[in-house]
């Protein structure tokens, strides 16, 4: 059966690997995309230039038709588009970054009536790093410090980057510091590490040193489609899933 999809920020960079991967997959249809106001339909529409899929400037038009709506856009607009996704009773996608309180407080209220997946990072693999970390923390929290280094390009524009403070959380406890170099830290500080250079997708490494070893985990996202792939994997597994909020983790007991 083919899923109806729009994708809340097609002209990005993600939401423009997001259309060209659902394009290739018969699994998809899209039936609309959105836009900034600001931006040209017709130029993002047109087979020769972008997309060549349906775009709207409002996301009430862009999911009048959909089942499922992707959101890669900003976080000037997400909480509008919960809400609209809401009262369009829609099934919805977030991966989009840096989302504020209000936002968060958005997503809590609307998935009590529609199915919500929210992730910071889409990729199938950082899910199961984060497993890793868990399971790695329990011996390991006190006896070894901590650091968490993400390393991305030089437009993102939160920091830290989401990833970073899922494997933080994934710890489970620790009091949390920033680009901070202390000789006298204590065991129980993780320290997060934000770097901005060239155009690096997404590089993050979590290490454990403990003395006499190191223990050290990394994640290196090579391009796009890794969260793209992942994001489109949530669709269809949001599709089938009565209202609720639900993360990436969840498709693996799916």
């Amino acid at each position: 059966m083919v899923l109806n999809i729009s994708i809340l920020g097609a002209s990005g960079k993600m939401g423009q690997r997001i259309v060209k991967l659902a394009k290739e997959d018969t699994r998809f249809k899209i039936v609309c995309g959105s836009i900034r106001a600001d931006e040209d339909p017709a130029y993002f529409s047109s087979t020769s230039n972008k997309l060549g899929i349906p775009l709207k400037t409002t996301p009430e038009e862009a999911m009048a038709g959909c089942q499922v709506a992707i959101d890669f856009s900003s976080i000037h607009v997400t909480k509008k588009h919960i809400e609209s996704a809401q009262a369009l009773n829609k099934g919805l996608v977030i991966g989009t970054t840096g989302l504020e309180r209000d936002a968060l407080m958005a997503i809590e209220q609307a998935s009590r009536e529609i199915p919500i997946l929210y992730s910071p990072n889409f990729s199938l693999g950082i899910a199961l790093c984060l497993e890793v970390i868990k399971k790695l923390a329990r011996p390991l929290f006190g006896d070894c410090y901590i650091d968490i280094i993400e390393t991305h390009h030089i437009h993102k524009k939160d920091s830290p980057s989401g990833t970073a403070l899922s494997m933080a959380k994934a710890v489970g406890k620790g009091e949390l510091a920033f680009n901070k170099s202390d000789p006298n830290r204590k065991k129980e500080q993780i320290i997060i590490h934000s770097i901005r250079s060239g155009n690096v997708i997404g590089e993050h490494t979590i290490i454990f040193e403990c003395g006499h070893e190191r223990i050290q985990l990394t994640h290196q996202a090579h391009t796009r489609d890794a969260f793209a792939k992942g994001a489109l994997a949530a669709a269809e597994f949001i599709a089938q899933q009565p209202p609720g909020l639900y993360s990436i983790k969840d498709l693996f007991n799916s």
